[in-house]
């Protein structure tokens, strides 16, 4: 391997390091949410008031999240690949359960469990194929989306602390 091909995987495993670590930490994020659901069933709190955040969080957290996926990490790897296939059916499953207005105790806990289960399996799976599957000169997020925070301190029923 000469010198140039080796700086190129250098810098494009940063670059997919980079991208995965902002995978990972947008998924830390979700599975505290995951977490908030279950500590305000536990606590026997309105569930109305869970949902509420939940959906206020599917919003601005989740939708964002899953359109980057949609849009920078899926079309590499490719609409045929089964992992992304099976994200997807998971994505439009989470939705359901946002969408739902009615047993509200019941489509929390879906969202808690499908969401858990969601990330557990793109942590595994997909960040794995974008390990071995990204070109070398191929930069999957650029710098601002990379810069994107969430911040759920806009959010002022905090039922969970």
């Amino acid at each position: 391997m000469n010198s140039t091909t080796t700086i190129i995987d250098t810098e494009n495993e940063i670059n997919v390091e980079k991208t995965l670590s902002f995978l990972h930490r947008d998924h830390v994020q979700s599975l505290e949410l995951c977490s908030i659901i279950r500590m305000g069933i536990r606590r026997n709190i309105d569930p109305n008031r869970i949902k509420k955040y939940a959906d206020w969080y599917y919003i601005n957290q989740l939708v964002p999240h899953f359109q980057i996926e949609k849009e920078h990490i899926f079309p590499n790897l490719g609409t045929e690949n089964v992992f992304v296939h099976k994200v997807l059916i998971q994505h439009r499953r989470l939705a359901k359960h946002f969408i739902k207005k009615n047993e509200v105790a019941k489509s929390l806990s879906r969202i808690e469990d499908d969401l858990e289960t969601l990330i557990r399996f793109e942590e595994k799976n997909i960040f794995n194929a974008i390990r071995n599957n990204f070109p070398s000169y191929q930069i999957l997020l650029n710098e601002e989306v990379l810069s994107h925070e969430f911040n759920n301190k806009e959010w002022d029923d905090i039922f969970w602390q």
